[in-house]
C-alpha cells in the first residue's frame, strides 16, 4: 500500500490536527474542488491526491496511521546512508565468502541484511538510538517494520530466508543452523538481497548501482 513521503506525512498529520474530527472530508472536498492547493502544504496535499486518493484516504486504519506518525519523525538520513554503504560491503564479503564457506558467507549476509532494513528504517523515521535499541540483530522484526513504512513487497526467496536465517543471527547461531543442514541456493539468495538493497537505495532516493 502507498505510504507517504516525510514532509507528506508532516503535511497530513498537519491538516487532520486543524481540522478535527471530519478532517477526511475536508480534504475530499479539497481535493474535489482543487482548492487543496490554498491549504497550508497545499503541494503535499496535491501529490498526496495524485499519489493515494480518495481509496486510501477511506482506508486509513489506526495501524497505518501509527506508521504515518513514524513517517513524519525526521529519521537519521545520514546514519541510513552509512548503513546501506556497509550492507553493500557485507554482501560483496558474502559473495566471495560462498566459494570458501557457507556458514561465514550467511552471516556476512545476515549483517547485510540488518545494515539495510536499518538503513531503511532511518529513512522512515527511526532513529539510529532507536534501531539499536528496539530492533537491536532482529531481522524479522526490521523487516516486519521496514514493509509496514512502505517497503515493497519482497520476493518468496528473500521472505523464506529472512525466516529462516533471522532466528539463527538473532540467538548467535547461524554456525548451528549449518551444521542441522540448512542449505539454500546462494546463486538466488545474493540477488533477492541485492533488490533488498536496491530497494533501501530508492527509498533513500539513490542511484541503483552499476551491475
Amino acid at each position: 500500500m502507498f505510504m507517504p513521503d516525510h514532509p507528506t506525512a508532516r503535511a497530513l498529520l498537519a491538516f487532520r490536527a486543524a481540522h478535527g474530527r471530519r478532517w477526511k472530508a475536508k480534504l475530499l472536498f479539497l481535493w474535489s474542488t482543487g482548492r487543496d492547493v490554498e491549504e497550508a502544504d497545499g503541494a503535499c496535499l496535491r501529490q498526496l491526491r495524485n499519489q493515494a486518493g480518495p481509496a486510501w484516504l477511506s482506508q486509513l486504519s489506526p495501524y497505518r496511521w501509527r506508521a504515518i506518525e513514524r513517517l513524519a519523525e525526521p529519521g537519521d538520513r545520514q546514519t541510513a546512508l552509512m548503513f546501506l554503504d556497509r550492507a553493500r560491503e557485507f554482501h560483496g564479503g558474502a559473495r566471495l565468502g560462498a566459494t570458501v564457506s557457507l556458514a561465514p558467507a550467511l552471516h556476512l549476509l545476515a549483517i547485510s541484511c540488518e545494515l539495510g532494513l536499518k538503513a531503511y528504517l532511518m529513512s522512515r523515521g527511526w532513529s539510529h538510538d532507536e534501531a539499536a535499541r528496539d530492533i537491536r540483530h532482529d531481522l524479522l522484526v526490521a523487516f516486519d517494520e521496514a514493509r509496514r513504512l512502505g517497503l515493497p513487497t519482497p520476493g518468496r526467496i528473500l521472505v523464506d530466508l529472512l525466516t529462516s536465517l533471522g532466528p539463527a543471527y538473532a540467538a548467535h547461531r547461524i554456525d548451528a543452523l549449518v551444521a542441522d543442514g540448512y542449505v539454500c541456493d546462494f546463486a538466488a539468495v545474493l540477488p533477492a538481497t541485492g533488490s533488498l538493497l536496491d530497494a533501501v537505495a530508492a527509498g533513500l532516493s539513490l542511484p541503483m548501482p552499476a551491475r
